[in-house]
């Protein structure tokens, strides 16, 4: 009876939550195209929004009632309501009062700030907002510190003003993106995910496995890729991928532990892929300026390099197991995933299309989000649905609702992400913490990116794609800067090493996950991953020294830099695996290991060096085959 009542009661629940996610996605589709409120009080209803998603997801029942932190849950929920529409219908006092600050402004930004910060706490964990606690602290207690972090202070009723009801920080630039942008983001992700896109990014997938060696493997390496660009969580990407692509590669005789490590370096490498970039491009190109279609064209071939890495080193590690080509038998049926694949592709080629044409992120997702959901509607009549226009509302409604429930624990981290943003910049850390970096680099660039890759990881840690990489520009890329880096290839440079902290033991989120599924050993994971994705830690510092990877340069400029990226993926692979096309020499695989050495020191000479050993490889191995070959026979 108690069971039933439980059961009842969540699933009332779940339907309220559908009900304000639908709601909230259908509200942003419209006020992201025509100006309904102003600015301020369209993020603030967007964190209304958030904050009802949040904590709805919070209450727990047991025993048949909600437990007395559900009750807890609940308060917060009424009082987000009160909170945020006061702020709403105060706007225009709020942003006109001069002088000292009325009660109720200073109020209302205690209790909104007191309510992000326990919606962040239970979303993402302690980390994040402690760390906006220890801003705020600092931007209170600046009169009393020592140099070099002393600074004037703001009093408690400006402090607070200042990162809420003068609507920044808490409403400031990432709180703008996710309201006008990320949402628009998330609908187009949970509309593909509801019209069947991203399983048939798996289906299609597995099908291209029949054609290669190690098609198991790099199936897992393609879908994981894909779809992480699209799902915006490592973690979740891992779960979603990895169900179906980790027992396949064990099944191929691949170990728990490079199974694992395969999964999480390529759902890692999804917040890297362009045209999407995991909504990071969004961040960067709000932060920097710099056009988001700019960015997409810039992050391709470092993205593609990283998934070659990858690829390659499934590749040689299935020649080396033996894994043969997978039988189409062996494949399951896949209904209409060609079809399916057209809600993926054509949305997809849609939105780079406006961006090409320099229409606004806002206008390009909307217009795409339009030619999906016309897509989809095709779809229905191609499948033969029974009631097609029944079956696109019923999966559009289901992708609105996808695009709520995920944008909302993203807008509570980027409000209380805001604080850290706001306190850094008006008490100038920032800047002091990108003096401190030069100062120790003095004029030795290689040393200052070292102490800001550093940073970045350690900061980037346990931490969600977009907090990671705002805390990495806001703690490195001014010091980059200030050294005289180009601005994008500063941004990429802390982005890459942001991103693969979910990599980087001690926390390795994506390893943890990762070996959790196959049942692997998580060191060993991290170990095996770590190498997989080693474009992932070295591409960002041939961004300083090679910027043409990043389109600043000459076209010949761009090849060369391609080129010797790739002999020095062959020769570290080389030197990992210990094989190529057979088992590599001792003597082979010293020169695979100079070789890769040389192809990433800058430097003419050696990359000649470099390019030489990778050549002496090509024939050594090909000889060594020959001879192999000639003997198997005349002993037969």
């Amino acid at each position: 009876m108690e069971e039933s009542k439980k059961t009842g009661f969540d699933l009332k629940l779940d339907r309220a939550i559908s009900i304000v996610a639908i709601v909230m996605s259908a509200y942003h589709l419209i006020a992201c195209n025509y100006n309904i409120f102003q600015a301020g009080q369209h993020i603030n209803l967007h964190i209304l929004f958030s904050l009802i998603i949040v904590f709805l997801q919070a209450v727990k029942i047991k025993n048949g009632k909600p437990t007395w932190q559900s009750w807890c849950m609940i308060a917060l929920l009424a009082a987000s309501v009160v909170t945020c529409l006061y702020i709403h219908f105060h706007y225009y006092n709020f942003m006109t009062a001069l002088g000292a600050q009325p009660f109720d402004k200073v109020f209302s930004g205690v209790c909104i700030l007191l309510i992000i910060l326990i919606a962040t706490q239970r979303t993402w964990g302690w980390v994040i907002p402690v760390i906006s606690i220890i801003a705020l602290l600092y931007g209170y207690f600046g009169p009393w510190l020592p140099n070099p972090f002393f600074h004037g202070g703001l009093p408690f009723s400006r402090l607070i003003t200042y990162v809420t009801t003068n609507f920044d920080g808490v409403y400031g630039m990432l709180a703008s993106v996710s309201a006008n942008t990320i949402i628009l983001f998330t609908i187009f992700g949970g509309l593909m995910d509801a019209f069947g896109a991203i399983g048939a990014i798996m289906n299609v997938a597995m099908s291209a496995s029949t054609k290669i060696r190690s098609g198991g493997a790099q199936v897992a390496v393609v879908s994981a890729g894909l779809i992480g660009s699209i799902t915006g969580s490592v973690a979740a990407n891992i779960t979603l991928t990895g169900s179906v692509c980790m027992p396949l590669m064990r099944k191929r005789g691949y170990s728990a532990e490079f199974t694992a490590a395969t999964e999480a370096a390529a759902s890692t490498g999804g917040a890297i892929l362009p045209p999407v970039m995991n909504a990071a491009a969004f961040i960067i190109a709000s932060w920097t300026g710099i056009p988001y279609i700019t960015l997409v064209f810039v992050g391709v071939t470092p993205a593609l390099l990283y998934y070659l890495g990858i690829s390659l080193s499934v590749y040689i590690k299935a020649c080396k197991l033996g894994d043969e080509k997978m039988k189409k038998e062996l494949l399951p049926q896949f209904h209409h995933a060609y079809v399916n694949l057209m809600v993926f592709l054509i949305p997809l080629v849609l939105l780079v299309t406006l961006m090409i044409m320099g229409e606004s992120p806002q206008k390009a997702l909307s217009l795409a989000i339009l030619g999906l959901a016309v897509v989809g509607l095709l779809q229905q009549f191609i499948i033969r649905e029974a009631n097609p226009i029944r079956s696109f509302a019923k999966k559009f409604v289901a992708g609105l609702e996808n695009g709520g429930r995920t944008v909302a624990s993203i807008a509570v981290v980027m409000a209380c992400m805001g604080v850290v943003v706001q306190m850094m910049t008006a008490t100038g850390l920032s800047s002091k913490i990108s003096q401190f970096a030069l100062s120790i680099a003095g004029d030795n660039l290689i040393i200052l990116a070292l102490v800001v890759a550093l940073t970045c990881t350690l900061f980037g840690m346990g931490m969600p794609s977009a907090s990671a990489y705002i805390l990495a520009a806001l703690l490195g890329a001014p010091a980059l800067v200030s050294f005289g880096v180009p601005l994008v290839v500063a941004h990429f440079f802390v982005f890459y090493f942001a991103e693969m902290s979910a990599l980087t033991p001690p926390v390795a989120i994506g390893c943890l996950v990762a070996s959790g599924l196959a049942n692997a050993k998580f060191l060993k994971t991290c170990v095996i991953a770590l190498r997989l994705a080693i474009m992932g830690f070295v591409l960002p510092f041939l961004f300083l020294y090679r910027p043409a990877l990043l389109l600043q340069g000459t076209a010949f400029e761009w090849f060369w830099a391609v080129l010797m990226v790739v002999c020095f993926l062959f020769c570290f692979i080389i030197v990992c695996e210990k094989y190529f096309r057979i088992q590599t020499t001792l003597a082979e695989r010293i020169a695979a290991g100079v070789g890769a050495l040389c192809c990433i020191i800058p430097v003419y000479v050696m990359d000649f060096i470099g390019l030489a050993l990778f050549l002496f490889l090509i024939v050594s191995q090909q000889r060594r085959v020959k001879r192999e070959g000639l003997a198997s026979r005349s002993q037969a």
